[in-house]
Order: structure tokens, then C-alpha cells, then sequence
């Protein structure tokens, strides 16, 4: 079995460049109804959240990770 690769210029649309930069953003930020995360108030600090979540009698959510957010581990 052969598998024969083939390489294509890319389009002039797909170039990332100062001209092509505002496209680029519009294309790539999500809609309004999809940024609902923007919304919540996160916390950075561990102390900040639990004095939150303790002012407002509420449950705290920990969400931890080991390793590079991306999975590129």
C-alpha cells in the first residue's frame, strides 16, 4: 500500500497577516449564546473562592490538573 502525500498552496484567505488579521479574529470568536463562561465570576486564588463561596453559602467547585492544560503532556 502507497500513500502519496500532496501539498497545496494555501488559500489566499487562510494567510494570517496584519491585512487579514480582523477576518481572522471575527472568524475565530465565538458567538455571544457561546461565551455564556465569560459570565461567571472565576477565582485565580483558592482563598478568594472559598471566602465567596462561604459569603454566599455555597458549595465550592476545585478544579485541579496535573500536567499542560492542552493535554500536551
Amino acid at each position: 500500500m502507497t500513500t502519496t502525500a500532496v501539498h497545496t498552496a494555501p488559500a489566499d484567505d487562510a494567510v494570517l497577516n496584519r491585512a487579514t488579521l480582523d477576518a481572522w479574529i471575527d472568524r475565530i470568536t465565538p458567538p455571544e449564546d457561546e461565551r455564556i463562561d465569560e459570565t461567571i465570576p472565576w477565582r485565580t486564588s483558592f482563598h478568594q473562592g472559598m471566602a465567596a463561596a462561604a459569603a454566599a453559602r455555597k458549595p465550592l467547585l476545585l478544579w485541579v490538573m496535573n500536567g499542560h492544560p492542552l493535554g500536551c503532556t
